[in-house]
């Protein structure tokens, strides 16, 4: 258990649903048509662990690349801690998986990292990086960061913000501290001020959203696969989706004004327009 987290303690140990189960009802939703498989755990790195028969994730995801069709798969909430080389083997030789990746770290600096019952480091960190990158070089990650813990000094936000502005990253939430009588890390009482955790949040965000409308600005020109979700919520004049690099309901959206499309759709579009989060486009 994370220090900062009482999740396990209220719904228990971890607990895998078989691999069949869940080929079942993939293959049932791509069946009705359902377009994107979102794969989502408390640690998806360690689908299996509790079977103790050497299934892991890489089994699970070799499975369900069996299933035909034309969707997506994307996996969110992956502890870098036990994902495996094996897994990012299964998902670089299979389109279909989104290069999209959401691990969290929660924070960088090895003390505050220590504090929080992560069983990682930052150089563990950084070579976990390194060898995702290896095999999915143009893979978009989000991850998220807890900033106001009771261990976290202004030098260690600072190690975290320069993290956070080496650009590493395609999102990033960031979370407050928040404290609770029944969780480990309560022992160090609530030290930093709210207003100081909100103010480490406004830096990690501002330094963040320089990061994204870099990145959003390299893909003008480029064409890309995009999913129609229907008519955007801004406008009734525009279409919206999201490419394989945006999640749904958490990431940015890519805005249509040119071309027709149904809702559950695949289609090309050229994007002509880059903000921090959104991009758009017309479909080609």
């Amino acid at each position: 258990m994370c220090s900062f987290c009482n999740i396990p303690a209220l719904r228990g140990n971890f607990s895998s649903r078989t691999v069949n189960s869940i080929i079942t009802e993939i293959s049932n939703l791509i069946e009705k048509g359902v377009k994107e498989i979102n794969l989502i755990s408390q640690d998806t790195s360690s689908y299996g662990k509790d079977f103790n028969d050497n299934t892991g994730l890489a089994t699970l995801l070799k499975s369900i690349s069996e299933i035909e069709g034309d969707f997506w798969i994307r996996l969110f909430y992956c502890y870098p801690n036990s994902f495996t080389d094996e897994t990012m083997e299964v998902i670089a030789d299979d389109n279909r998986f989104c290069r999209y990746l959401d691990m969290p770290f929660q924070h960088i600096n090895n003390e505050v990292l220590k504090a929080m019952n992560r069983k990682i480091d930052r150089r563990q960190i950084e070579n976990k990086m390194q060898e995702i990158r290896t095999h999915l070089p143009n893979l978009a990650w989000r991850t998220t960061f807890i900033v106001g813990f009771p261990t976290e000094t202004e030098e260690r936000f600072q190690e975290l913000l320069e993290f956070v502005s080496a650009g590493h990253f395609q999102h990033v939430g960031v979370f407050l501290y928040s404290h609770e009588d029944n969780i480990r890390s309560a022992k160090w009482g609530d030290p930093v001020p709210n207003a100081l955790k909100h103010e480490r949040r406004n830096q990690l965000m501002e330094a963040q959203q320089k990061v994204s409308i870099q990145k959003n600005e390299s893909w003008i020109g480029e064409k890309m696969k995009v999913l129609v979700d229907g008519v955007s919520t801004e406008s009734d004049l525009l279409l919206q989706g999201r490419n394989e690099y945006q999640g749904p309901e958490v990431d940015g959206l890519v805005y249509i004004n040119e071309g027709t499309a149904r809702p559950g759709t695949f289609h090309t579009v050229e994007i002509s327009k880059a903000y921090e989060y959104d991009l758009i486009g017309r479909i080609v």
